[in-house]
């Protein structure tokens, strides 16, 4: 076995390695991108809000639960098969030829996914923008000429009044914040209903913002990159402590005995969806995680960034859901712990930008901390973009060579592109259609791959090929999630799919002639485009395979599947699992009479037996029976 290849780590010299080059110059750097991708849309915007708004204990035990007993297994394996074959989004299918079609599905997703992390990164941008003026609009009601306008945190006798009211009669006093009024204006009130998604040009100007400042990551080097991440990661980390500092001064926060929501109102469908997010915020299920781990070398520390960089993700999830959870506390003590303090509105990302910058808005009454919540998101958004685009920049130069040639004409077309077919998303209840989609077909895209490693290739073979890679043999905690990982998938995406997030949002047109909204049909047709892909995807291989009189091995590994470099795929064919074993390294000391003296002449003389027992003759054949 070559021990160049082996021990070529992270920064290491290229020379040593010819055939995979290291692209990350340290494991550092590697941890970080991996972490940046896990600060996406589910980990940073949706799930904080969603925890905080409910039930936050028992929602976050959830969140945590399905985050290391779903998602940490599979972002596991996946950077391990990853790192074994070296493959792109499409080879490394060949280890279960029949789904190969679903590596084009998961390319079609990240299309999806782009639009969609277009769309929020730009709704963010405006909310930081107006968040650094002074006032934010949220804070006054000087630009609605509407009687009924009131900002809560002023206005506190006329909250309590419209509250009387809606408990003595039943209904609305008719009182929206200057948050609500905000969001109808900029987000909310642009849908297929009202039809005025027309009027968007602060969200164009938005968007043509956060696509310079893409394309300006993309065409740079590499390096630059790299810093980018690590002053995220930075910012991102002095954000965090500054809100959670400023959420513990509240006073609200250690003396409010109620909040705005009851804790006891645990609903089903709220319970699912946040286990539903703690599987999604790995970022499994795009084959960004294989692509960034594609090229990490042999006997690398690559595969306990699987664990660390998930956890880290989590905590900082449960971190933000703390903040808004303690501003909600503080909104119910600063008007007497009364109850449904939290104005509700018919979008579900009503939540996501009204009600957090109302609530940010108790925090002393500064808009800074408007701005540091919003612009930290964005700026994760941004460099999940970046993170995104080289993915299909890369994809789309292994295709077409002119791709790779002109790199910087290739990179604007991919921004332009993506800029004009986020016009239509504006409208807010379309870009609940591409939350549920891509959702719902990351999910799919997960579940096809537990089933092909765990069941169809076997969660043994998987272990084994671990052992190769790393000598490190899978612990029980690894093989029982492997085991039961395609079954809570299958759960998983099947309750996803009978709880649509549109069928929530109130404001849509309807279609009597189908009898459904505009954005449900949306939502089918986009899956439906998924389904056809990764079924031309397995017709072409059954007739590939049935041409070559080989059907029997559409569901094993294709002949040149496993490592790239030569030395190592011989290496695995004679590979015994049972040489990186503790306890047949024992037996074999055992075999040669070794036992335990006290005197340390007897040790020496016993040691150097056994050493010469061992030891083969020169003329010895080679095996991996012999070998370590």
């Amino acid at each position: 076995m070559s021990n160049n290849f082996i021990y070529c780590t992270m920064g290491a010299n290229a020379k040593y390695c010819p055939e995979i080059k290291c692209r990350w110059n340290s494991y550092n750097t590697y941890r970080f991108v991996m972490w940046a991708w896990m600060m996406n849309e589910i980990s940073v915007a949706s799930a904080p809000v969603n925890m905080s708004h409910i039930a936050f204990y028992i929602h976050s035990v959830l969140y945590i639960f399905s985050a290391i007993f779903v998602g940490i297994p599979l972002v596991y394996s996946e950077i391990c098969v990853s790192q074994y074959t070296n493959g792109n989004v499409i080879s490394v299918w060949n280890f279960c030829p029949i789904f190969r079609g679903v590596g084009y599905g998961t390319v079609y997703l990240v299309i999806l996914k782009l639009i969609l992390l277009m769309v929020l990164s730009t709704w963010y941008l405006e909310y930081t923008f107006y968040s650094a003026l002074d006032p934010p609009p949220w804070f006054t009601c000087d630009d609605y000429n509407n009687t009924k306008c009131m900002v809560k945190r002023v206005n506190v006798s006329i909250f309590q009044h419209c509250l009387e009211a809606q408990n003595l009669f039943g209904t609305d006093c008719g009182m929206k914040t200057a948050s609500g009024y905000f969001f109808e204006k900029e987000i909310g009130n642009n849908n297929t209903k009202n039809k005025n998604c027309t009027h968007l040009w602060r969200a164009i100007l938005a968007s043509a913002i956060s696509s310079a400042m893409l394309f300006i990551v993309l065409v740079k080097k590499e390096k630059f990159f790299k810093i980018n991440v690590r002053v995220v990661a930075s910012y991102l980390c002095i954000v965090l402590f500054l809100l959670f500092c400023v959420a513990l001064s509240t006073s609200g926060t250690w003396y409010a005995t109620k909040i705005g929501i009851n804790w006891f109102d645990i609903h089903y469908n709220s319970c699912f969806y946040t286990s539903t997010q703690g599987i999604l915020a790995c970022g499994v299920g795009c084959g960004i995680i294989g692509y960034l781990s594609r090229d990490v070398p042999f006997r690398s520390p690559a595969t306990m960034t699987a664990v660390t960089a998930p956890l880290f993700s989590t905590f900082i999830t449960l971190m933000l859901a703390l903040i808004i959870f303690s501003g909600i506390k503080t909104v119910s003590y600063y008007h007497g712990e009364e109850e449904k303090v939290l104005e509700l509105g018919d979008s579900i990302y009503f939540n996501l930008f009204a009600s957090v910058s109302e609530i940010l808005g108790y925090f002393d009454g500064m808009a800074i901390w408007s701005f540091a919540w919003f612009s930290a998101v964005f700026i994760c958004l941004l460099v999940n973009m970046s993170i995104v685009c080289l993915f299909l920049l890369e994809h789309l130069s292994s295709t077409w060579q002119a791709v790779k040639k002109y790199k910087y004409f290739s990179c604007f077309c991919l921004m332009f592109s993506i800029f004009v077919f986020t016009f239509p998303f504006y409208c807010s209840d379309l870009t609940v259609v591409l939350s549920d989609v891509t959702e719902i077909i990351q999910l799919t895209s997960a579940f096809f791959f537990s089933v092909a490693t765990y069941w169809i290739y076997g969660f043994r073979k998987h272990n084994v090929d671990i052992m190769f890679m790393i000598g490190v043999k899978a612990s029980y905690f690894w093989k029982i999630t492997w085991l039961t990982n395609p079954i809570w998938m299958l759960v998983v995406i099947y309750m996803r799919c009978t709880k649509l997030l549109v069928k929530q949002h109130e404001n849509s047109h309807f279609f009597e002639l189908l009898s459904m909204n505009v954005n449900e049909l949306m939502v089918y047709a986009f899956l439906g485009i998924y389904i056809l892909i990764v079924l031309l995807g397995v017709l072409i291989q059954v007739k590939r395979f049935y041409c070559h009189d080989s059907l029997k091995n559409l569901f094993r590994p294709v002949r040149n599947w496993g490592p790239q470099d030569k030395i190592l795929f011989r290496s695995r064919n004679i590979f015994v699992p049972e040489i990186m074993t503790r306890e047949f390294l024992y037996r074999q000391v055992r075999i040669h009479g070794y036992s335990r003296k006290t005197e340390a002449n007897e040790n020496r003389r016993n040691y150097s037996n056994v050493m010469q027992d061992i030891m083969l003759p020169e003329n010895t054949e080679w095996s991996a029976l012999t070998s370590n």
